[in-house]
């Protein structure tokens, strides 16, 4: 039924969408639903894709077999980490869950990577020393340039520690 105060195009896309409707919209989402998983640790995208999908498929969140496939698309530590710690029962429980581990997780990611570029230097019998970071400066790191900070053979720095940029 079409609202009696609407205008002529509002009015023509109705009847429209009534008559050109998709019939299999929702099982290609049912689809799609089975065959997402998570990509290069970002949360944000798989919601908007889960969610986008299942509002297309018309299907209730909270189900159990949908909340499987949630977490099924899930990377398999992250899905365990919050069945352990916090147990959720429906997708709003999942979601935020699921959004609060992967925070922790990215959090511990950072604080254990490297930062920067490190100077490695070969010390006897070709074992590696890492220095941490090589003081750099405008004009270069020539040995003759009357650099003080320039950290060669016979002017070697003591090692920096590894700071982020």
């Amino acid at each position: 039924m079409i609202p009696r105060r609407s205008n002529a195009w509002l009015k023509l896309e109705k009847r429209f969408k009534e008559a050109f409707s998709d019939y299999a919209e929702r099982e290609r989402a049912q689809d799609e639903l089975k065959k997402l998983k998570m990509k290069n640790d970002n949360l944000d995208e798989y919601l908007a894709a889960f969610e986008t999908q299942a509002l297309r498929a018309d299907i209730d969140m909270n189900d159990h077999t949908n909340l499987r496939t949630f977490a099924l698309g899930l990377p398999r530590s992250l899905a365990d980490a919050c069945i352990k710690m916090e147990n959720p029962k429906t997708y709003e429980q999942w979601r935020a869950t699921v959004q609060r581990q992967q925070k922790i997780y990215l959090k511990t990611k950072s604080l254990h990577s490297k930062y920067g570029t490190f100077n490695n230097r070969t010390q006897g019998q070709g074992q590696r020393q890492n220095s941490g970071w090589v003081w750099r400066c405008p004009g270069g790191n020539n040995p003759g340039s009357n650099n003080q900070n320039w950290c060669g053979p016979g002017n070697r720095a003591p090692p920096r520690p590894c700071l982020p940029p």
